[in-house]
């Protein structure tokens, strides 16, 4: 479960080396961490990748997603000290390399599905298809507290025209109508089209149709199956 932000997206995100030194050894998956394990702190190669407000809200998720929870980045910025928490580790070797294409697709879906527009704290339970990723598998008990689908995640910030896509979970009428979905507006159309007649989402998100149609994961040919999905919470 995480608690999300509004995170400012399509404004020039991070795909080069983001460690001044890498750590001595590769950093374990969260499923293989040990809890006792202390964090290991490395020092950001650049420090204009944190040199904003809106650069550091930017990189808080991206190195949560992509980084382990073995792995805090930090910056010193003039006499302050910013610290940005691994914790997904979907791109481990971020710390070594750039992003690979899949990478950056998994850590765009990622950053995408913790995307929310109206800035509020909402916790939400993110998971993937059977066997993408183990540790993103939901519980038994996540399954049933986190009840309503809100939808898929997927596209590629990184790329040179950085888009993000999302298909709309299955939920009827009175779960539609859950207060929840006030605070999370990134799959509800806007009204509003793209240049070639695309939907776009309150997020800008393009609106790809139902998450049961898997005709909603291909686009311009491309099969996306690095995608997050999100469920939420009931509040009544």
């Amino acid at each position: 479960m995480w608690t999300v932000l509004i995170i400012p997206i399509f404004t020039g995100l991070f795909s080069g080396l983001v460690a001044a030194e890498p750590p001595m050894r590769e950093p374990p998956l969260p499923s293989q961490a040990a809890t006792s394990q202390p964090r290991q702190e490395v020092e950001l190669a650049d420090p204009m990748l944190a040199a904003t407000e809106t650069a550091r809200h930017q990189l808080k998720y991206l190195v949560n997603c992509a980084l382990p929870d073995s792995v805090v980045l930090f910056s010193v910025q003039g006499h302050e000290r910013f610290t940005f928490p691994g914790h997904l580790g979907l791109a481990p070797e971020w710390l070594k390399a750039p992003l690979t294409p899949l990478q950056e697709r998994w850590v765009s879906a990622c950053m995408l599905a913790l995307t929310n527009y109206a800035g509020k704290h909402v916790q939400v339970s993110m998971h993937a298809k059977s066997g993408a990723t183990p540790f993103l598998a939901q519980t038994n008990e996540e399954t049933r507290a986190y009840s309503l689908a809100e939808g898929g995640f997927f596209g590629n910030l990184f790329s040179p025209h950085p888009v993000g896509y999302v298909c709309s979970g299955a939920r009827t009428k009175v779960e539609a109508q859950d207060p929840v979905f006030h605070d999370r507006l990134c799959t509800k159309a806007s009204g509003e089209i793209t240049s070639d007649g695309k939907p776009l989402t309150v997020c800008q998100f393009i609106l790809t149709g139902p998450c049961s149609d898997p005709a909603s994961f291909t686009v311009n040919g491309h099969t996306y199956e690095e995608v997050i999905f999100v469920s939420l919470k009931p509040t009544k």
